[in-house]
Parts: structure tokens; sequence; C-alpha cells
């Protein structure tokens, strides 16, 4: 899920929420605004630029066809159809739902900017292109908060980050909450100035909401608050990491060579600079394609990770929004597996881990009776730390194990069965380092100059 709004690796700048403050005055046109306010970012953040910034502009149809054109790129239709039918799986988004159509209209409305570490274009969307006309303070704030991107990039090198994993969204998350965040706080200090603390906290509990504007608000709930995780909570993340280093930008740059391990991290910033780190633990089920057998095939497999786990529990609305959160919270590691049939059936299986027994039996509570909710009408068999769900010939068990819970949903009976072999198979490892990646291509050059009608 995470994945596909970032497989075109493009740092964007959405549209913020409305301030409740009174809007300043436009600003006169300068010779050379990006010129001036790469200045003033880097007295503000602290990163130095090592070559020029093009900046350019898109119409509004000009960045839809170049969102489709880098999704077909990055990730074709038959990979972004492996993570639609994990969201169909999980309940997260309609089996109807034209998925691919969906994150390209859900990008091209919450779009103000963006930057592209392979290309180095910095583009902003045409004057009066948006749902609002943007006034200049606001084209000023895309604008830094991009221009930071590009200084990320050249001190940081962007295209060695984790953000296009395949199988571990959640790592892809995390540092995306870091990029993003990095660069929201950038651009909102330097809109506000001395109004920051007062204004800044609204915009991100905005952004935490998934509010992304009244044009993609029928865009799935899971989607829209993936979006805009990286910057609501990253924001937070980011804040928390200058807070503790008294406003000193250094500690955030040290960051991007101890990169975050998962959202958990991020949703509670002290599991990242505390006095003991909680590292995730990283989850693999060798041969389980071979235990489901019966013409099940493995489409895809990933991590859902505390947010994503949040998400999940949220869909079903099972219990109080406080008792999910808290269900979420103690997360460990995770790792689903989703598969197919010949007739196009849709099956799971979820191991996750938890930091103790008693967040075990907390998240083993709450997800009982989201299976109840997602089978309504089916026999239920409880037995000890273990409950079985059963309805046309579709079972869905949870059982839990000490401090660990497994989860298969929507197979037949025969893999029911199976569920010891399934426990022998799993594979727990710590993973206490995050490690940047090799870039699939080279970056090409800087643009000499912004193209006036790009294509």
């Amino acid at each position: 899920m995470r994945r596909i709004l970032a497989a075109a690796l493009f740092l964007l700048a959405i549209a913020a929420p409305a301030s409740p403050q009174e809007t300043p005055p436009k600003k006169p046109a300068e010779p050379d605004r990006a010129g001036d306010l790469q200045k003033e970012m880097t007295a503000l953040r602290g990163l130095k630029f090592t070559q020029k910034v093009v900046v350019g502009e898109y119409s509004r149809a000009e960045l839809l066809a170049f969102i489709r054109k880098e999704l077909e790129k990055e990730l074709p239709k038959p990979e972004a159809d492996k993570i639609r039918k994990a969201l169909v799986h999980f309940g997260l988004i309609p089996a109807d739902l034209d998925f691919y159509q969906t994150v390209i209209d859900l990008l091209g409305g919450s779009i103000a900017g963006f930057y592209h570490p392979k290309t180095k274009e910095l583009r902003l969307i045409k004057p009066g292109e948006g749902e609002e006309a943007e006034d200049a303070q606001t084209r000023d704030m895309t604008l830094v908060h991009e221009l930071c991107h590009a200084a990320q990039d050249q001190n940081f090198d962007l295209n060695t980050l984790p953000i296009e994993l395949k199988t571990n969204d959640d790592v892809v998350l995390a540092t995306q909450a870091l990029v993003e965040g990095d660069a929201t706080i950038v651009g909102l200090k330097w809109a506000l100035k001395d109004r920051f603390d007062a204004v800044a906290s609204l915009i991100t509990a905005s952004y935490k909401s998934g509010d992304l504007g009244e044009g993609v608000r029928k865009v799935p709930a899971c989607l829209r608050k993936t979006l805009a995780f990286p910057y609501g909570y990253g924001s937070e993340f980011v804040l928390a990491l200058l807070g503790r280093a008294k406003d000193d930008w250094s500690a955030v740059s040290k960051v991007f060579d101890d990169l975050p391990g998962s959202t958990e991290q991020i949703l509670h910033p002290k599991k990242y600079f505390g006095e003991a780190r909680d590292y995730p633990q990283d989850v693999s089920i060798e041969g389980l394609e071979g235990i489901v057998a019966g013409g099940w095939k493995l489409t895809t497999h990933n991590v859902n990770g505390e947010f994503g786990t949040r998400l999940v529990l949220d869909e079903f609305k099972v219990e109080k929004s406080s008792m999910r959160r808290d269900a979420a919270e103690g997360w460990d590691g995770d790792r689903y597996f989703v598969f197919e049939n010949a007739a196009g059936g849709l099956a799971g299986t979820w191991f996750t881990t938890w930091d103790s027994e008693d967040d075990a039996k907390e998240f083993q509570a709450i997800y009982t009776t989201l299976l109840a909710a997602k089978h309504e009408g089916a026999e239920r068999t409880p037995a000890d730390q273990k409950v079985t769900f059963t309805k046309g010939g579709v079972t869905a068990v949870l059982e839990r194990r000490g401090a660990d819970v497994l989860i298969i949903d929507g197979f037949g009976p025969d893999v029911a069965g199976r569920l010891n072999k399934i426990w022998s198979a799993v594979k727990k490892t710590e993973v206490r380092k995050v490690e940047r990646v090799v870039p699939k291509e080279t970056p090409k050059e800087v643009p000499k100059e912004a193209p006036k009608d790009p294509k």
C-alpha cells in the first residue's frame, strides 16, 4: 500500500489545510524567488546546496500525465494489482474499486508540488490550477518544502533510501515520515514564523486525520491516511527530535544516517531515541505456500506495522477508537501473506509478534471481535487461546501462543488443520539497522533550464 504511493520516488508537498489565521498579503513577484528562498531555507535548516536547483511548473493535466507515466514505469499494473488484492483481503478497499485510477486521482488532487530525486526535477503546480487559487505565501511555502527535499538529496542522497522496498511497507512509510516530516516543518516554520507554535499543531492534526481536501474525500480512508502519515506523524517525529535537541537541526540530519526502522518509532519517538530503542522483529514463514497447498498461490507478502494495524482495526470500527489504538501499540513485528486460487478467491496468513504477552492478549481480543464482524453469521468455535469461524466452507482462525498471534483467514478447513506446521515455520529476527539501497538506475543530470511546457 505505501509502496504504490511512493512508487515514483518523488517527494511531494501535499496541499496544506487552510490556516486558521488570516492570509498574509500577496508578495510582489521577484526576479529570482527560488534563489532567495534557497538562501532562506539554508539559514533555517542548515543544509547547503551543492548545485543549482531548477524550478519549473506543471499544469494539473500535465501533473496527472506525469504521475501515470511514473507509476506505470516504477510499479506496473500487475504489481499494483497484488497490492490491491492485499487491501481487499483486509477489507480496506472495495473489491470493485479502480485502484490504479484512485491512486492517480488521490495524488493529482492533493499535490501542490514535487521534487524528483532521480531526475532532479522540482515542479510546482501552475497558479490557479488547484481547487482554489493559492496565495503567494502558500506557493512560496510549497517551494521552500520542495527546496528542502532538493537539499536533502544533495546532502543525504535520497536515491539510496529504502523507499521502494517491495516487501516491507512499514520501513517505507517510516522513511517517508523522516523525509516529509523534515520538509513539512521547514516549510511551516518558514511561513508561520512566530505563529508556528499556535498554528502548526492544527495543520499536522488535519494531516493525521487524512483530511486532504474536498476533492479526495471519497477516496478510501486507508489511502488518504497513508499518504498523509509522513506529513502529520512525520512532522511530530521531527518536532520531538528538535525538542530533545533544543532546536538543533543537526539532530534531524543525523537520523538520515540512522534511519527509523518502523512506523512504531515514528508514532512513539521515544522508541527511537529513548534509552533503549525498540527494534522491530522481521518475520518470515519458510515454505508457507507449500504448507497451504490446495491450489492456493502466493500473491504478495508484506508488513503492516503498527500504523497499518491501526488502519485495519479502524476500518471495521470495532470497539472504541482509543481501544483500537491501544491494541495496535506494543507491536513488535509482523508479516502477512495473501493467496489467490483459480476461482479468484483471496485468503491470507498474518503472523504478529508483540512486546509482551499482555500486548498480544489485547490484540487477540480486539481482532477476534473484528473477525466476528467480518464473518457475520459464521459459526464460532472457541478453544484455549484459539477461536475458529466457519461459514460456507470458508474458515478464519486466530490463535495466540505467548506474545505471538497467528491468523489465517479465507481458506478452507483443511488449511486450518495445518496450523501447527505454520507455527513451526515461523522465524523472527531483530532488525537493528535499516540498510541503504543501491539505486536501480543512475540519476539523470540536472536539467539546464526548466522546460516551459513539460509533457
